[in-house]
């Protein structure tokens, strides 16, 4: 008992020792080493770097949360402020590249330098941009036309998948069996060795059946046997085939697949062309948001200027006739219309932003500060067109009814599946073969040749029916509905463009015509003004006469901007107009040159005014 306390004392203490030894040097290994995922940031926090992992989005994402220094919040003294970035020493300012064919030209109030990394406070440079141009980078650059365009290839493979079920298939198999049986006094039995080989080929036929061609060969050695040859060798070849007659008979049901695959192929197509008439309209919308945002900061800041120059007028001529509720109301006026113009700058800046992310170019990186300035002028020429002959150009062009016209062909073909699978299961398998036998491989593989002596025939038939067959009955019947939706979906869509055709159609008419009365009402807000300044010399400047010509310069500039907007709105109302008869690329001379593969050394093509751009 002693003895046996002593020793478990003993290992228990070994054990002890062995446990602080390995924490001991743990602790050693593990203080001295860090993460493999842990990322080193040391000297790349400067702005000039550019790279992603710089910023401090990019950290979050990579650590999973931000851990840099805590930023105070500004008092309300001090008010709202940006403040420099954590992970940048401030420096590193450099320049990028002008864009290929765009002119730069420094903003106004506005120093012509930038950053690498965006920052709300920095200097920004003005780049001119024409509609055309936008959308080139947007044809070679967009991520949502880069995403579809993997769809077609990823149809493409799926049809090689349905194809590669009729490929051959080549098999072999080798089994090696050693039975040595337990010896008793009432039974005897022999030691036997059996080594069964096999290879071939199959293939499934297109008309439902199953060939195959097979040769094998068998080593059989048994104990004790009274047997000629032993061991032996026994060699075959066998053609055998399994053809259905009814249920899965013929190629509609066999190829089923591929023909579903080479639908599926041509809807993803469909989709891709939409998406690239998505991209071109939302491109255009953006551009036109920013040229309207753009007018608008220049009618502020020149109502602004107008403003001014109105106090300092009132100002000069206060003790003669202006008196100071007059002053007080300009300068009120002056503060709201101030106030004005910081809202309309953060709305440029905004739609600009809007327009880069859907360029991704990254000579417009949205994480930089260039601005863009749209200098196209939108068009106001009228167009003619014939409702009739632009809803049968929709309905012949649309997209979403190319794809519900392939959707009832899928139905087609699975209906032709499910009403092959109503019939019994008969199938027939014939198979043919040579046998050889002899102590040596080479002489029982040669008799299956040379010698007809053993000759096999084999001759079946199967049978198969469901009582009541219910599944395939239930199934039919759900593939029927299912062509019945598919078919009332397509009226649905069809109606529906028609109904996207004429709003449209009606909104060019109501845009050019509102052309019109706001252009009528932008001249007559001018008159009123141009009246007001040749009567402010021969009448006393009274608060009403100063709130009467603040107000006409505000009617003015907002005449001014509803006039732009107008001629704005015409030129969306003909690209959704364009877009809703599924004509935009036509419209604006973009083609596909071929279906979109993104595979290696095969890359998708868009043609826009001669240009080939390749979408990578």
């Amino acid at each position: 008992m002693t003895q046996h306390t002593g020793a478990d004392t003993s290992l228990t203490s070994r054990l002890a020792r062995a446990l602080l030894f390995c924490s001991v040097a743990s602790a050693v290994v593990l203080g001295g080493c860090e993460s493999a995922m842990k990322q080193d940031y040391a000297g790349r926090g400067g702005s000039g770097s550019g790279g992603y992992t710089d910023s401090l989005i990019a950290r979050a994402v990579i650590d999973g949360s931000y851990r840099g220094e805590a930023v105070q919040s500004p008092t309300q003294h001090g008010g709202v402020k940006e403040y420099a970035r954590i992970d940048s020493d401030g420096s590193g300012a450099i320049t990028p590249a002008p864009a290929t064919g765009a002119a730069i030209t420094p903003a106004a109030s506005m120093p012509a330098t930038t950053q690498a990394a965006a920052s709300l406070g920095q200097a920004e440079m003005v780049i001119n941009l024409t509609l055309q141009e936008a959308i080139a980078r947007a044809m070679r650059n967009s991520l949502a036309i880069k995403v579809e365009a993997y769809n077609p290839a990823i149809r493409e493979a799926q049809i090689i998948e349905a194809e590669a079920v009729l490929d051959p298939i080549v098999f072999a198999r080798s089994e090696f069996t050693n039975t040595d049986p337990v010896q008793t006094q009432l039974f005897q039995s022999t030691n036997v060795v059996n080594w069964q080989n096999q290879m071939g080929v199959r293939k499934l036929l297109s008309s439902g059946g199953t060939a195959q061609l097979a040769t094998g060969a068998t080593y059989n050695d048994t104990q004790g046997t009274s047997l000629l040859t032993n061991p032996s060798w026994t060699g075959n070849v066998n053609l055998s085939l399994t053809q259905p007659l009814l249920r899965g008979f013929g190629t509609d049901v066999t190829e089923a697949n591929i023909y579903l695959a080479q639908r599926d192929r041509r809807i993803s197509l469909a989709a891709f062309r939409r998406q690239v008439i998505t991209t071109i309209a939302e491109v255009e919308q953006a551009y036109y948001t920013l040229m309207s945002a753009r007018v608008s900061l220049n009618i502020q800041e020149r109502l602004l200027a107008d403003t001014q120059l109105s106090l300092n007028r009132i100002q000069a001529r206060e003790g003669i006739d202006a008196d100071k509720a007059a002053i007080s109301q300009a300068r009120a006026s002056l503060a709201s219309r101030n106030a004005e113009l910081i809202r309309a700058r953060k709305e440029v800046r905004d739609a600009s932003d809007r327009l880069k992310t859907l360029l991704n170019d990254p000579e417009l990186d949205i994480n930089g500060n260039a601005l863009i300035n749209p200098i196209d002028k939108p068009a106001g020429e009228p167009i003619a067109f014939n409702a009739a002959q632009e809803i049968e150009i929709a309905l012949r062009q649309r997209t979403e009814l190319q794809e519900a016209r392939l959707q009832i062909e899928r139905a087609d073909i699975v209906i032709n599946a499910a009403k092959n699978d109503l019939l019994p299961k008969f199938d027939i398998t014939m198979s043919v073969g040579t046998n050889g036998y002899d102590d040596r491989l080479d002489s029982a593989m040669s008799g299956t040749i040379n010698d007809n002596k053993y000759v096999d025939y084999a001759f079946g038939a199967r049978f198969e029916m469901p009582l009541g067959n219910r599944e395939a009955e239930a199934r039919f019947r759900r593939r029927n509905l299912e062509r019945r939706q598919a078919l009332t979906q397509l009226v649905r869509i069809a109606q529906q463009i028609v109904l996207d055709v004429k709003l449209q159609l009606r909104d060019v008419l109501t845009s050019y015509q509102e052309i019109q009365a706001r252009e009528s009402a932008r001249v007559a807000a001018g008159e009123e003004l141009d009246a007001l300044i040749r009567k402010e010399e021969i009448v006393n400047l009274t608060p009403e006469f100063i709130r009467l010509k603040l107000d006409a310069q505000g009617r003015l500039a907002t005449a001014e901007l509803q006039a732009v907007n107008a001629l704005i709105s015409y030129n969306l109302a003909i690209t959704r107009l364009e877009q809703a008869k599924g004509t935009l690329l036509e419209y604006n001379r973009v083609a596909i040159d071929k279906p979109p593969v993104p595979v290696e050394n095969e890359k998708v093509k868009i043609w826009f005014l001669g240009n080939a751009y390749t979408i990578k």
